[in-house]
């Protein structure tokens, strides 16, 4: 007969053994996965890597988290106590206070309202003269009825975050109660455009005696006809300028005939004009030989297409460890680069139209391709325009262009005071108002610069 005993007690061991090894098996796949999220072991299932899940995994990679700071010391906070009036778990209502509390700290905007000023100008005689004479408020404009913030707000609204007259409209009855035709708000853009026009004279004058200038331009329209917006800034200072023509005359007129400095640019030919050192915007380069690369045959991209982008890569690359380097260590490699790009200049031979069409572009501006390894102070490429230049795009494409060339002019100053503010730290309302402060009593202007006091 079976020992229903001894059956018993293998069983139970057999249970025991059974969990153990699922406990351990679970152990391993939890070990397994941890692995793989540190990419030390990638799915057996999985595609072979390529540049798209190279993005998808940069674009899913895990980063550190942000939070918004608490609030400075000598916050005034608007205290708000709740209590309960019933328990969350049972429903009961017989409460009593423990005397603990948790603070959830929200950071909002109070109610938008409309202010009513009423200037009221005592008239006064004066006993030397016997005549009558008025003051005037501090942000009193004469003859107008919208107040400066009003005004500044509409500016901000269509320069900055390109909405169109008709939507800033719309905002301000809506948020604000304030009722403003779109006529008006034209004039607030007038109103914009002319306080801020000295500020841009002086910002632009500060520009001419930059060391460094970048220069970019893109596609305007002004009442439907072709135009230009062109960009021209350095690390604190950003200036816009639309003008129908796209020519060097433009270049030399905002920047002056005897500019010092160093101009960068990409290789559109209205900067040649301007007699200064200059440096070729490589990123643009290499987007073009990057598009070769994927067009033409194997042959021409493998003699000449890659060499040319690993070069410049390889230049580039040189220059973020130029701070690094003695000024031996960073000669050295900086004349091989030179030299290897020599030989590839003298040394390849091809027919291939777009291999020979690059070829005759750096020929012609072989001495602006590398002034970025000679002066630290220059970028290899123009992408800080293209920065600069991308808000006014979206503005171009959202609030729609200018039918009148004032309307451009003024759009194009206050998008440089705007720019220029946010590069130097002040915010626009802030700075905006003591512009109008300084112009009601008859001072200087200040400017939107973080040392301009």
């Amino acid at each position: 007969m079976v020992d229903l005993q001894q059956l018993r007690q293998e069983n139970a061991e057999l249970r025991a053994e059974n969990a153990e090894l699922r406990r351990r098996l679970a152990q391993l796949e939890h070990e397994l996965q941890k692995i793989r999220q540190r990419g030390k072991l990638s799915h057996p299932r999985s595609e072979p890597k390529n540049a798209r899940t190279d993005r998808r995994r940069k674009k899913h990679g895990k980063h550190p988290g942000s939070f918004r700071p608490e609030p400075p010391p000598g916050t005034i906070f608007l205290q708000h106590d709740i209590h309960p009036r019933q328990c969350t778990h049972c429903g009961s209502t017989d409460l009593e206070e423990t005397g603990q509390f948790q603070d959830h700290i929200v950071a909002d905007i109070p109610e938008p309202k409309i202010e009513w000023h009423r200037y009221r100008r005592h008239v006064h005689r004066c006993r030397a003269c016997q005549r009558t004479c008025q003051g005037r408020g501090d942000l009193e404009l004469p003859g107008a009825h919208i107040g400066p913030r009003t005004r500044l707000l509409t500016c901000y609204a269509r320069a900055h975050l390109g909405i169109s007259l008709g939507q800033t409209q719309h905002l301000l009855h809506d948020f604000l109660g304030l009722t403003v035709s779109r006529a008006g708000l034209l004039g607030h853009l007038r109103w914009g455009g002319q306080l801020f026009a000295p500020v841009v004279e002086e910002l632009l004058e500060l520009l001419r005696q930059s060391p460094v200038v970048q220069g970019d331009e893109t596609g305007w329209r002004i009442n439907g006809q072709v135009a230009w917006d062109w960009c021209f800034r350095d690390l604190r200072l950003a200036l816009f300028l639309i003008d129908r023509h796209r020519s060097q005359e433009v270049v030399v007129r905002v920047l002056g005939e005897s500019f010092a400095g160093t101009l960068v640019s990409d290789f559109y030919a209205a900067y040649n004009g301007l007699a200064c050192p200059k440096q070729r915007c490589l990123v643009h380069l290499l987007r073009e030989l990057a598009k070769l690369r994927d067009d033409l045959p194997c042959q021409a991209v493998r003699a000449y297409v890659q060499p040319l982008i690993v070069l410049f890569q390889d230049a580039m690359q040189l220059a973020k460890e130029h701070e690094q380097l003695t000024s031996q260590a960073f000669a050295e490699p900086r004349q091989r680069i030179l030299d290897r790009f020599d030989d590839l200049l003298l040394t390849t031979h091809t027919r291939q139209p777009h291999c020979l069409r690059i070829w005759r572009r750096l020929v012609r501006h072989c001495d602006e391709l590398f002034t970025f390894l000679y002066d630290a102070c220059v970028p290899a490429d123009n992408n800080g325009s293209e920065r600069d230049i991308r808000g006014l795009a979206a503005a171009r494409d959202d609030g729609g262009p200018h039918r009148v060339e004032w309307s451009a002019g003024a759009f194009a100053q206050i998008k440089s005071i705007i720019v220029t503010s946010m590069k130097n730290g002040p915010r626009f309302i802030h700075y905006g108002m003591d512009v109008v402060r300084a112009k009601l009593a008859g001072a200087r202007l200040p400017l939107p610069l973080a040392d301009s006091s």
